[in-house]
């Protein structure tokens, strides 16, 4: 089994991200290959000092950008990722992770 750490990879801070926060969802990257049991166990033991209950966990596969790379205009792309969405429960907050927004 992998740690959390290899689990849940950030927080994924936005607009969007932080209008989901105030309805007590939560966004994350995490690894590619990982379940969606795997990441609400992998959040419920990176906060396991808080003691929060993981109620639903959406995840959708981000494709990668194609972006200029130095003056010539040479093109790359981004890699993909995968991003979780994390819903607790009723009246729990993940404490720290918008720091004092």
């Amino acid at each position: 089994m992998r740690s959390a750490d290899q689990v849940v990879l950030g927080p994924v801070i936005t607009e969007r991200s932080y209008s989901l926060y105030q309805l007590g969802r939560y966004t994350f990257r995490v690894a590619r290959n990982a379940s969606k049991p795997e990441i609400a166990a992998a959040l419920e033991q990176h906060y396991a000092g808080q003691n929060i209950t993981v109620v639903a966990v959406n995840t959708i596969h981000v494709r990668g950008k194609t972006r200029r790379l130095g003056r010539r205009g040479i093109t790359g792309t981004t890699s993909d990722w995968k991003k979780a969405i994390v819903t607790l429960g009723p009246g729990q907050k993940l404490e720290g992770l918008f720091g004092s927004v």
